[in-house]
């Protein structure tokens, strides 16, 4: 939605700049054009939304609960599923919201290590008291090397 946002400022910024010298009949001068346009190029890409986990910039549902929560290994993906139960008494989860994880692993000598994460979108609203089954995978060219990952961090969120 923030993205649109900024895409109409800059579309009015270039119209409103482009016309100048249509209805002022002067020259048209460079500088009405660029700098306008490099500031709208500059918040376009700036502001746009990423698929990054464990962003700090999301409002995280309150009063849900993971439960069977298991991990596999497929193919060249590390697998997380589990249950989350929306535990407001009265409620719904509107979409569009989010699921995310992290994932580590644990080396010989102890120490844990990010292997990376991952978010799936959930289009459906969750009603106060009902349950929904999902599934998070990533993708890893070496699966053997995480046969003893782990998830953390598991939420859920809305942008």
């Amino acid at each position: 939605m923030f993205i649109f946002q900024i895409l109409a400022i800059e579309i009015a910024i270039f119209i409103y700049f482009a016309s100048i010298p249509f209805v002022l009949k002067l020259e048209f001068k460079m500088k009405y054009f660029f700098v306008p346009f490099l500031v709208s190029i500059f918040l376009l890409f700036s502001c746009d939304e990423t698929n990054l986990t464990g962003s700090e910039n999301v409002s995280e549902i309150e009063n849900v609960t993971f439960t069977n929560i298991s991990t596999s290994i497929s193919s060249n993906t590390l697998v997380a599923s589990g249950t989350i139960t929306n535990n407001n008494q009265s409620l719904s989860i509107s979409p569009p919201w989010y699921i995310e994880c992290q994932y580590y692993y644990t080396n010989t000598s102890g120490s844990k290590f990010l292997i990376g994460g991952d978010n799936t979108l959930i289009n459906n609203a969750l009603p106060a008291g009902v349950s929904l089954v999902w599934t998070l995978e990533h993708q890893v060219d070496n699966p053997d090397s995480y046969s003893n990952f782990t998830i953390d961090d598991l939420r859920a969120y809305k942008n």
